[in-house]
């Protein structure tokens, strides 16, 4: 293989990583209208809605819906079925808002995500402003049931997520991604030995 060829084929194998595919998740920003989409369990009391953030915190967008959960005893789950590839990798990302009126008190919340049977995001006793999180997750079927689960015991804290995405990454019969160390000392490799071969040409 000419050694261009080979360089090029690093370029490409990077590029094709890089980037996901679309957003598999319906209504992940919660502005469409019909929530239908998405199914509300709240056995823990105090409530599920979609609606503007109203927080008031530093990151907050009164314009922009999101969904907040204030289960007050166990946690209450939002959930979506998403069909899936057996074997296949996605990047799970998602926004969470953990806020409270009175940092006083001390925080008593769960935040919790399930990809099917597995746990990917299992954070308790958390405060803080709107934060993006990105997960890479395996699906074991051919349908996926995405659980996004929070509770707080205390009512002067929100529980609030927006901006959720599953994009396809890659197939159970795609090579794994290559570590970015690996890409680097590949290419700087074959750069050099081109180098050295145009210089033998030379001399």
């Amino acid at each position: 293989m000419k050694l261009h060829a080979a360089l090029a084929s690093i370029l490409l194998l990077t590029a094709s990583y890089a980037q996901a595919g679309p957003n598999l998740v319906l209504n992940g920003d919660f502005e469409t209208a019909d929530y239908s989409m998405w199914t509300l369990s709240s056995p823990g009391g105090g409530g599920q809605a979609f609606g503007v953030d109203v927080t008031g915190s530093p990151l907050a967008d009164d314009t922009n819906n999101v969904f907040g959960d204030l289960n007050t005893a166990q946690l209450g789950f939002l959930r979506q079925t998403i069909t899936t590839i057996a074997g296949a990798t996605y990047q799970l990302k998602f926004d969470l808002q953990r806020w409270t009126t009175d940092p006083q008190f001390p925080p008593d919340n769960r935040a919790q995500v399930n990809f099917g049977a597995t746990t990917v995001f299992n954070e308790s006793n958390i405060t803080g402003d709107w934060s993006s999180h990105t997960l890479i997750v395996t699906a074991l079927s051919s349908s996926t049931l995405l659980e996004f689960g929070n509770f707080n015991n205390d009512p002067i804290y929100w529980n609030q997520l927006d901006n959720i995405s599953l994009e396809f990454l890659r197939g159970p019969n795609d090579p794994g991604v290559p570590e970015p160390a690996t890409l680097a000392l590949l290419a700087g490799g074959l750069a050099a030995l081109r180098f050295s071969r145009r210089r033998t040409h030379r001399s």
